[in-house]
């Protein structure tokens, strides 16, 4: 049983922090940041203390439906990439330095969410603690937060990213594909830091709607992502795959071209089209009749730093199918994959030289109703902490028509705010 208890924050923003530092401090824990978006229904949601977990090793999918049925409560986790190997006939042999699991999800005894200046603590009633924890985060002091010592390096050359770009256009122009998400892992080098300290600044660098700040015992992501995966609310699914991305500037003549160009751009319009009709027919194996809608193609949304065409597609699920299955049917997403999505995630393994894990897998929570909501795991930190490695990864669709240059250059701009936060830069 949960109870729930609500308090008014005097500052959110303040209590946020703190709530960020205490978490640090915890083995388990999920933090999903809208960054007072309204495209989400909380400011930011905060679960911690392990009450199950749920972190099959086979019939994975089968065994975590089982998980969600018997139990019925908010459970948080993630699915990583490498989830699709138990969808298809696939692998992953790459070298994976974080070693995340393929689904791993727990209840947590205590979910702290905040909507404007209300703050509703949803807790276990077996926990008696839940005030003190609350005037604990609340009085918690915290050191000033300063930023660690950063040197960053691609794991490819410019020379060798090119190159693979020309080899996935030769797949293009033979049929096998007609578009490919090709990632580059950037390693980074430092003397200490902070994983706290470095999302919080992240965090507020970005500003994205999907932003979360999750850990598995050694294994943390500083999540800034901009994409929603998917949705599902009261019977009614939404996916919101983004393709297409412009730089913004702080000149708003400059800016306004900036987004006059993005929405002119054929290849981006292209590449957002082709990534629809594949989520079209994801959801369309769930879907009941006549209800998988495009309510939105190649919408233009402004961010802090960058411009985005997003689309938004949507159906509703067919009594037979458990929520469940839309993921299973859905994943890994279309944004970060390409189309034909089996062929392009074959390619993917075969360009990319590092295993991509939670990197454009998803993090998010299912409630006690089995709605669930999940980001795509991009614009990410990813920290292994017991051997010391931390890197991100980049990537962008690739098509017929795309530029080697321009695409290199398209991943530097993706990879703007970490590389900002990296070197001091605001």
């Amino acid at each position: 049983m949960r109870k729930k208890k609500t308090f008014i924050l005097d500052c959110p923003n303040s209590f946020k922090k703190k709530l960020i530092f205490f978490l640090e401090k915890k083995s388990r824990f999920c933090f999903l940041d809208s960054n007072n978006s309204s495209r989400n229904s909380f400011d930011y949601l905060a679960a911690f203390g392990v009450k199950k977990n749920c972190c099959p090793k086979k019939n994975i999918f089968k065994s975590f439906q089982k998980f969600l049925d018997d139990n019925k409560d908010w459970v948080f986790g993630h699915f990583s990439y490498d989830l699709k190997n138990e969808i298809e006939d696939l692998k992953s042999e790459n070298m994976d330095f974080f070693e995340f699991d393929k689904l791993n999800f727990f209840i947590p005894f205590y979910i702290f969410k905040v909507k404007n200046k209300t703050l509703t603590i949803i807790y276990d009633d077996s926990k008696k603690d839940t005030v003190s924890i609350y005037n604990k985060i609340l009085n918690q002091n915290h050191s000033k937060i300063v930023k660690g010592k950063f040197s960053v390096k691609p794991n490819i050359s410019k020379k060798k990213y090119l190159s693979i770009i020309n080899l996935i256009k030769n797949h293009i122009q033979k049929g096998d594909i007609y578009e490919m998400n090709f990632c580059q892992e950037f390693k980074v080098e430092f003397n200490d830091f902070s994983p706290s300290n470095l999302f919080f600044i992240l965090n507020n660098y970005s500003q994205s709607p999907f932003a979360s700040f999750y850990k598995v015992n050694h294994k943390y992501c500083l999540c800034s992502s901009p994409e929603r995966y998917i949705r599902h609310k009261n019977n009614k699914v939404i996916s919101q795959p983004i393709k297409g991305t412009a730089l913004r500037t702080t000149n708003l003549r400059i800016d306004d071209d900036s987004k006059k160009n993005l929405l002119k751009s054929e290849k981006d319009f292209s590449e957002n089209v082709m990534i629809v009709d594949l989520v079209r027919n994801d959801l369309s194996i769930t879907a009941k009749k006549n209800s998988v809608k495009v309510e939105e193609l190649a919408k233009l949304y402004s961010y802090k730093n960058v411009h985005h065409l997003i689309s938004t597609i949507s159906s509703r699920i067919k009594d037979e199918y458990h929520p469940l299955d839309v993921i299973k049917n859905s994943f890994p997403m279309g944004s970060m994959t390409g189309a034909p999505k089996l062929r392009s995630m074959e390619l993917i393994e075969k360009y990319e030289n590092i295993k991509r894990g939670l990197y454009s897998g998803s993090i998010g929570f299912f409630n006690p109703d089995l709605d669930f909501d999940f980001n795509v795991v991009i614009r990410s930190l990813l920290f292994n902490q017991k051997s010391n490695y931390l890197s991100f990864i980049v990537g962008g669709a690739i098509t017929i028509d795309s530029d080697p240059n321009k695409e290199y250059e398209e991943c530097l701009i993706k990879a703007k705010s970490i590389l900002n936060v990296l070197s001091n830069e605001k």
